[in-house]
């Protein structure tokens, strides 16, 4: 390789790394100019956002025990409407199964007198219908002997004759 070239081929390497190092030195000062800007940014968000934060420290630390109070209350109440309840379900069932019971003695009355009703029914039918059979068989022997009487008088009278 010619001297004179080689020379032009270490003159550009010297010119690519001066523009690389150029454009390095460039990048990094944006890279600094935007995490600066960035820095600002958020340096104005903790500044806003401070205040509110101990305000809700000192929310959190002045009510916590109002907060475990409540909680300790409520968690109670819960197991006094848990307990309540459980009572409440006990009685209903005790009451189901006592009216259950009552339900049933009285369908048992209900069925007994409807069959003492049959009965009666049916003894008083009993009861009519004897002396009207027994009034029955008188009118009909009366009747036939009647009959018999005035069947005897025609041919009484048709001898007499």
């Amino acid at each position: 390789m010619p001297e004179d070239v080689f020379r032009w081929v270490i003159t550009i390497g010297v010119f690519l790394a001066v523009i690389a190092f150029v454009v390095q030195a460039g990048l990094l000062f944006e890279m600094y100019r935007m995490a600066k800007v960035t820095q600002d940014q958020v340096l104005r968000m903790v500044t806003v956002v401070t205040p509110v934060i101990g305000t809700i420290g000192r929310f959190a630390d002045e009510n916590t025990p109002k907060f475990s109070q409540i909680v300790t209350h409520a968690s109670e109440g819960a197991k006094s409407l848990q307990e309540q309840a459980s009572l409440l379900r006990e009685l209903v069932k005790d009451f189901t199964d006592r009216l259950r019971t009552k339900v049933a003695r009285i369908d048992g009355a209900m069925d007994q007198t409807v069959q003492q009703l049959h009965h009666a029914g049916h003894a008083v039918k009993q009861t009519i219908r004897t002396p009207m059979r027994q009034a029955g068989g008188i009118m009909h022997g009366v009747c036939a002997a009647l009959l018999v009487l005035s069947h005897n008088r025609r041919e009484s009278a048709d001898q007499r004759v």
